[in-house]
């Protein structure tokens, strides 16, 4: 493949996730030195105190770029967190938040011979093409250092290529949690379920006391490959869920139907769905979740931890009291999984500042301001969890870096078209098998044929 295709490729995978995974916005240039009026207070100043790391004071500045602008409550955040690192370091940030034209940016600059020193990229698939190309720079060893220090071996082993480790992992996400209406639970007087099997027969007591159990987001693919991961890595195990996600097995393998007959006794049971499976396929994310905190149509949504978030903004339910969660059930015994994705901060050129930004990135006391504001969550194990805002938020975050095993979102990793395009590859097909789940074979054979021409390329 030659250069400028490998690159167009490159951009169609970010692009797409982008699109796909919500609204980033881009922002005004903005000098992580102007926010000082925002974060100057006394705790900003003890947790820099706390975080001085071996990094010298300096003089420099470092260009970093991201999804989200400064207009975004995500980007305000990400610029106390550069703030800190400012204080503690000496090195002033330049800060942009390119929305979804970042992949593009960043690829006209690249290929200009003139990157920004570090990008946070929301896709490990990104970083491996990045990495493959020579564009990025490996870690220094104080960064692997900080990385085995703080993190599971997982996240060092997502930013590795060819043995090499690229970027740190700093911001995840929990996407095996089940969200409910604690009203009717506790009405209810059901018992929250811990099995699969046990989930089901949640379901029917709600159905037989004329309560819908779920809702699904079919009209949005992502949601249904959720489904479909958080299930297969508990039926087939991790192993098996990395030969898939590298097509080392076919997606006509009997582990993949063996998940999707599971799937099918819960969210392919028309029963157990609000608006059936017609209705599934016509239901968006955010409309699922007022579904069952707005219109109260349906008593559960499975999905990521910012759906506290969003069920707060659009319905006014408030966590822990008209919102609570239950992990991901077991399957048969399985072991307590995660599945979830996260952004990874690289360095594109030697800049030390850019490594002192990694660096810094590796520290639990990096990413504090951030967790106390709630809608973070921090992969790093030694960030104390009391910092978080609320229980719910804690126990999020408690289940992430605790979990026995951790699978990063097989979507994300296999990028587009396979992976993350509307309507084809893996969210077409599920899409397809919510239709009509009893013309598995088939659906799945269209499947393979995609993933041998994606993996062709």
């Amino acid at each position: 493949m030659s250069q400028l295709r490998r690159w167009l490729s490159l951009l169609a995978v970010l692009a797409l996730f982008v699109a796909a995974c919500g609204d980033g916005d881009a922002g005004d240039t903005t000098a992580a030195a102007d926010t000082t009026e925002a974060a100057d207070t006394t705790e900003a100043a003890d947790t820099t105190e706390a975080a001085d790391t071996t990094q010298p004071m300096a003089e420099g500045e470092v260009e970093v770029v991201w999804v989200r602008g400064a207009d975004h409550p995500e980007g305000q955040a990400f610029l106390e967190v550069l703030a800190g690192f400012t204080a503690a370091t000496g090195y002033e940030v330049n800060y942009q938040g390119l929305g979804d034209d970042l992949p593009t940016i960043v690829g006209t600059r690249i290929e200009g011979g003139d990157p920004p020193d570090v990008a946070v990229l929301p896709q490990p698939g990104l970083l491996t093409d990045l990495a493959g190309r020579g564009d990025l720079v490996p870690v220094s060893q104080a960064v692997s250092d900080g990385m085995a220090a703080n993190f599971a071996p997982v996240w060092a082993e997502l930013a590795t290529v060819d043995g090499t480790l690229y970027g740190v992992y700093f911001k995840a996400g929990n996407k095996s949690l089940v969200f409910y209406d604690a009203a009717v639970v506790a009405d209810s007087g059901i018992a929250l379920p811990e099995t699969w099997d046990g989930w089901i027969e949640v379901s029917t007591t709600l159905v037989d006391s004329g309560f819908t159990p779920l809702a699904i987001a079919g009209a949005d693919g992502w949601t249904l490959s959720d489904w479909f991961e958080n299930v297969y890595v508990r039926t087939a195990g991790a192993d098996t869920y990395d030969q898939l996600t590298n097509h080392e097995i076919p997606w006509t393998d009997q582990s993949v139907k063996d998940a999707l007959t599971v799937m099918e006794e819960l969210i392919a049971n028309p029963d157990f769905i609000a608006g059936g499976r017609d209705g599934a396929l016509q239901t968006g994310f955010v409309d699922a979740i007022t579904t069952v905190f707005g219109a109260g149509e349906a008593v559960m949504v499975e999905g990521p931890g910012d759906i506290a978030g969003i069920a707060n903004e659009e319905t006014g339910a408030v966590a822990g009291e008209d919102l609570e969660f239950f992990p991901f059930p077991s399957i048969d015994g399985s072991p307590p999984a995660v599945l979830g994705g996260g952004d990874v901060a690289v360095a594109l050129t030697d800049n030390p500042g850019a490594m002192a930004l990694l660096e810094y990135l590796t520290t639990p006391e990096a990413v504090e301001s951030w967790a106390a504001a709630g809608g973070f969550t921090s992969p790093n194990q030694n960030l104390d969890l009391s910092v978080y805002p609320d229980d719910l938020s804690r126990a999020i975050a408690e289940g992430l870096v605790n979990a026995e095993v951790f699978v990063f979102d097989m979507s994300d990793l296999i990028g587009a078209p396979l992976g993350a395009t509307t309507g084809a590859g893996i969210w077409g097909q599920l899409q397809n098998w919510l239709a009509n789940p009893d013309d598995v074979d088939a659906i799945l054979e269209q499947l393979e044929q995609e993933a041998e021409a994606h993996y062709a390329q």
